[in-house]
């Protein structure tokens, strides 16, 4: 059942000071129909909560923890969008309470737009070798297939028994490696995580090391996406929710955020390129983590060597269009570094 646009939305955004979920309520606080929208959101930081008074957002102070408050918050909410945490259980299972308290009472199904992670794909390449193995986000039976004790998959697989119970709509998102800066009000007044995870970490550790590492022989393909692009690919979603447009969910609700792949070595190799420009490396060519620097940066991980390779073609069925390539992605890397620098 579509929201009502001549009457208010209730609005629930989970992680709205971090990288993605800042993007998400940039985007919604620009939307057209943003005088309709309620907006609250769940912080840890009480100086957070007072700077984002301004804008509208009615911030509650507390933490995925705070599991009887998630609880409570999705109760009064038309639309969750949860971007904090693709692994926390136990918040997940609140907020789905919640919407199921919601259902009974008002008879209306409410929607959880939930942050997933094309993590969920992974393998144990540690780097040393590629796949032709590509996930599609609208094959169901290739889905079906993903084993439970993947990233993600647990949290994954209740929210989409829940869809399958009648009380919500569920839609799964699953940003490949996001890349870019973000920029804007939020950014400003020092609300919102400017920066991904993924490249980021490899550009700590290089910098530490004064060389561009990768993990293994960096042969591993992941996927990749521009923050715009897939804060875009949430919009699309949130409209079609609002607009009565049929797009699926549940089982039928994965979309993939890609547009483009890239190499860890390639990765590696723009960082370098970058440090060696600015003149804290000798080389370009990135070398092999030690298992030292592995502990050390990483705490013993992995994952980055891994292989994650998926198409979004559910996602851009619905009317998703990004537009940033792996070759944007490649020439971002420098003015990252730059950033970085400016923070030491």
């Amino acid at each position: 059942m579509p929201v009502q646009n001549d009457a208010e939305t209730n609005l629930l955004l989970i992680g709205a000071t971090g990288y993605i979920g800042g993007g998400v309520l940039s985007r919604l606080l620009g939307d057209g129909r943003s005088a309709t929208f309620h907006v609250t959101t769940l912080l840890r930081n009480q100086q957070k909560a007072r700077d984002l008074e301004p804008f509208g957002v009615h911030a509650v102070v507390g933490s995925l923890d705070n599991t009887d408050l998630l609880t409570h918050l999705a109760k009064e909410s038309d639309i969750v969008i949860e971007c904090a945490d693709a692994d926390h259980l136990q918040s997940t299972k609140a907020i789905l309470a919640g919407l199921k308290e919601r259902h009974k009472a008002t008879g209306k199904v409410p929607s959880l737009i939930h942050t997933s992670g094309t993590g969920v794909l992974v393998d144990n390449a540690a780097g040393m070798f590629s796949t032709d193995t590509v996930y599609y986000d609208d094959n169901l039976e290739q889905l079906d297939k993903i084993s439970p004790d993947q990233p993600h998959r647990e949290v994954d697989l209740i929210v989409i028994d829940a869809d399958k119970e009648g009380y919500v709509n569920a839609y799964l998102i699953l940003p490949s490696t996001i890349y870019g800066l973000a920029n804007g009000p939020l950014v400003d007044a020092g609300i919102m995580n400017p920066q991904s995870q993924q490249i980021p970490a490899l550009i700590l550790a290089s910098l530490s090391r004064k060389r561009a590492g990768m993990i293994g022989e960096g042969k591993n393909i992941w996927n990749n996406v521009q923050i715009d692009d897939i804060v875009h690919l949430y919009e699309v979603i949130w409209d079609a929710i609002l607009t009565g447009k049929k797009i699926g969910h549940g089982k039928e609700g994965y979309y993939f955020g890609e547009n483009g792949e890239h190499r860890l070595h390639d990765v590696g190799k723009a960082i370098g390129k970058a440090l060696k420009e600015l003149r804290i490396a000798e080389t370009d060519e990135p070398s092999t983590f030690t298992k030292e620097e592995l502990d050390l940066f990483f705490s013993g991980s992995e994952s980055l060597g891994t292989n994650s390779r998926c198409r979004g073609r559910r996602a851009r069925a619905i009317g998703w269009n990004p537009k940033k390539t792996t070759e944007d992605m490649l020439a971002s890397i420098k003015p990252e570094v730059q950033y970085m620098l400016t923070r030491d």
